[in-house]
């Protein structure tokens, strides 16, 4: 198997942010697959009722790698690239719930600490367990 082409992965917040649904579901497609082709990726995209020219798949795929979401390689006996995910669900997810908390935080503080405390939280433990960590987070942000 020929070598990716690997980046640190400094996980871009703008560049995830910037994730579009289409974008989402190659995503999907790959952390499924966990590594294909562009016409892979294509035909999994019609089969789920994503129907897209080759073109725009193409394109699609090409942002992705740009952003250094996903990494590809070429595969020198038939000639195509293959595309295999940088990041995993679980790291896309955090960073994006990251990124959104810590905007609101910034912008409503107050408003964002109560409301999450009284809404995701059902005992004072749970409820002093979530503003410390809403604390953390309005730190590193």
């Amino acid at each position: 198997m020929t070598n990716y082409k690997y980046v640190k992965i400094d996980i871009n917040l703008l560049m995830i942010k910037n994730i579009g649904p289409l974008e989402r579901k190659v995503l999907e497609i790959l952390w499924d697959k966990e590594e294909a082709s562009a016409r892979e990726i294509s035909r999994s995209l019609e089969e789920i009722g994503e129907r897209r020219a080759y073109s725009t798949v193409r394109t699609i795929i090409r942002r992705l790698v740009k952003k250094k979401i996903i990494a590809e390689k070429m595969d020198k006996k038939d000639r195509i690239y293959i595309y295999k995910p940088l990041i995993t669900k679980n790291q896309l997810e955090k960073t994006i719930v990251h990124s959104v908390i810590g905007e609101l935080l910034r912008r409503f503080e107050n408003s964002t600490i109560n409301y999450l405390s009284e809404e995701l939280s059902d005992t004072d433990e749970d409820i002093n367990k979530l503003k410390q960590k809403l604390d953390e987070m309005k730190k590193n942000v």
